[in-house]
């Protein structure tokens, strides 16, 4: 009984185990979006994460999943996008993290998705795109504009790596960033990947903007002049198999044209038979009737044929007979004719015999006689052999001898090669030790050349910022806002769509904006809305004043992330992801809930 209730208590822990798994990991997702969600709607959104992750959810909560739910949904749900939006957002994140896409540059771009449609490879080329890019000399302007187009275009994500470095190549060898990002854009949409490949299609781009600004370009290494040969003697190759493409499609339209024509051919034969088959059937119908006629006759001189026929076998049969009679009376006379003619030759035969017997006999002599003969040689040729041996025996012992001696003076060279040898080892050993430490040496080298230049981006990037901050606090003492141009210069630009990295008429993001209302104000600000959160002067949610910097935290990893400039009576104009540059109330509760903070610029 003891045993049973056992069994019966591990069955229920083996099969409800998964279910309550499952349901903490259910009660995990809907406490986030209970937390998170002021516009989407908790139980359809809730509904498509548990079917749509269904296979990854039932082996658990990944910790980094339910992390990028929650920034994904802070965002969406900012920017009043759609929950089937919103789930598709996050299987994209979800996809690009799993193949290494890191989330500090996801969460800059990931809301592209928005308006455009993007695959996990495109997304995942993207966010490394702009992580090899920020660690260059590439200007952020540059770089997102060209990422954005790489999206927009629909580029090959395979491709996207070395286009990349192509453009930091051609800034670190000195040319105009915006010139390159535009050489290889015009390339890359006019189909130049379908004639070449990715790093000659960078090459190009870089021999023209090379080719309009020569003093800016910095000398070639001997590998780079190489691999131009290279892909000098592949254009070559590239040529000659179009060639013999040309040549194929050319002899596949002939087999082609030949086909249509035998086809053509073979309908005109074959409408050509159906007509000579009726007349054919029409000639049968008369042959058979002849062939009944004739039939009919032929049938009657068979009948005559077959009594004819017996009437000769009848004759044969009685002329076979009397000719067997005859034959055996001649076989019986002949022989007796035989018999005799073989015992006159049995005679003949015997007497052969006993004359072949006797030359046998004598042969027989003759060869015992040589045999004797030859025994007696063979017996002084022993006698002689074992004399041999002797005399063999003891040079054979006297070679030993020597080889023994011959034996120990190699034994000794050998001993001596392999010392030599294990000195070679170890001298090889210690250059190859050598070597390997040059070759670790030069890579820290490399390494702590490329963090220097980090060091010194990071520096230049932190001392241009407390450039800006210095200024911007000079001229906020120097003037007040000119709240008209304020109002004016946000009027202009609503209804503008927001574009990543855009800073135009045709497409802005939410820092640009605020950048370029600022720039009505005849100031600069920083690029970024991170940058632009470290100037200027914090102020209290209650008293902010029209021309305000606002800051929101909507991302993935945390921190600020987005940016608008306040208006008046709680209103604050920004550029929404879905929206593009719009007024918005900081009342509403999903950007109440997102607000961070707040930086006078110029004070009214």
């Amino acid at each position: 009984m003891r045993k049973i209730s056992i069994f019966i208590l591990c069955f229920f822990v083996i099969a409800f185990s998964p279910a309550i798994s499952f349901s903490d990991t259910t009660s995990d997702i809907n406490s986030l979006l209970e937390r998170e969600c002021i516009n989407l709607k908790k139980e359809k959104l809730s509904n498509l994460i548990l079917t749509g992750f269904s296979s990854d959810l039932q082996k658990g909560l990944d910790p980094d999943l339910l992390k990028i739910m929650e920034g994904v949904i802070k965002r969406t749900d900012f920017d009043g996008i759609s929950e089937e939006k919103t789930f598709e957002i996050i299987k994209l994140v979800y996809g690009a993290y799993k193949k290494g896409a890191s989330l500090e540059y996801l969460d800059l771009i990931f809301d592209v998705a928005y308006s455009k449609d993007i695959s996990v490879d495109q997304l995942f080329a993207a966010a490394n795109a702009l992580k090899e890019f920020y660690n260059s000399d590439v200007p952020q302007d540059i770089y997102e504009e060209f990422v954005y187009h790489e999206i927009e275009e629909k580029w090959d994500p395979s491709v996207m790596p070395t286009l990349t470095r192509g453009l930091i190549y051609g800034v670190d060898r000195g040319l105009t960033a915006q010139k390159v990002a535009l050489a290889i854009i015009i390339d890359v949409d006019q189909n130049g990947l379908k004639k070449k490949s990715a790093d000659e299609l960078v090459l190009d781009a870089i021999k023209v903007v090379r080719e309009k600004e020569p003093e800016k370009w910095k000398p070639m290494k001997d590998v780079e002049r190489e691999l131009m040969m290279k892909l000098a003697k592949k254009r070559e190759l590239e040529k000659l198999r179009q060639a013999a493409e040309a040549k194929k499609k050319q002899k596949e339209l002939e087999r082609q044209s030949a086909e249509e024509d035998l086809k053509k051919k073979f309908e005109e034969d074959t409408i050509k038979l159906s007509e000579d088959e009726k007349k054919v059937t029409i000639e049968m119908a008369d042959v058979e009737k002849r062939n009944y006629e004739e039939i009919i006759k032929y049938e009657l001189e068979q009948e005559k044929m077959r009594k004819r026929e017996e009437e000769e076998k009848l004759k044969f049969e009685q002329e076979r007979q009397r000719l067997i009679r005859l034959q055996q009376e001649a076989e019986r006379k002949k022989v007796t004719e035989e018999v005799l003619k073989y015992q006159r030759d049995q005679e003949e035969i015997k007497k052969k015999v006993e004359e072949e017997n006797r030359k046998l006999r004598a042969e027989r002599d003759r060869i015992n006689k040589e045999a004797e003969a030859t025994r007696k040689k063979n017996l002084e040729k022993i006698k002689k052999y074992q004399e041999e041996q002797e005399n063999i025996k003891e040079k054979k012992n006297e070679g030993e001898a020597v080889f023994a001696r011959e034996q120990e003076k190699i034994a000794k060279e050998v001993e001596k090669m392999i010392k030599n040898f294990q000195n070679e080892i170890s001298r090889y050993q210690r250059e190859e030790s050598e070597a390997d430490k040059m070759v670790k040496e030069h890579a820290q080298k490399l390494d702590k050349e490329k963090e220097r230049k980090n060091r010194e981006r990071e520096e230049k990037r932190r001392k241009e910022l407390a450039a800006m901050d210095q200024k911007v606090a000079e001229y906020g003492k120097r003037g007040n806002l000119d709240i008209d141009r304020l109002f004016t210069a946000v009027d202009k630009h609503i209804g503008i769509p927001y574009r990543f990295g855009g800073d135009s008429e045709n497409g802005i993001d939410c820092s640009a904006f605020t950048r370029r209302v600022y720039r009505e104000q005849g100031l600069e600000i920083p690029r970024t809305s991170q940058q632009q959160s470290m100037i200027g002067t914090g102020v209290g949610g209650s008293s902010l004043q029209p021309g305000d910097l606002i800051f929101f935290n909507t991302s993935l990893v945390g921190g600020i992330s987005h940016v608008g400039v306040y208006m008046n009576n709680n209103t604050f104009a920004h550029a929404s992801s879905s929206q593009g540059v719009t007024k918005s109330s900081l009342r509403e509760r999903y950007f109440s809930k997102r607000y961070v903070r707040a930086n006078r610029i110029m004070g009214q």
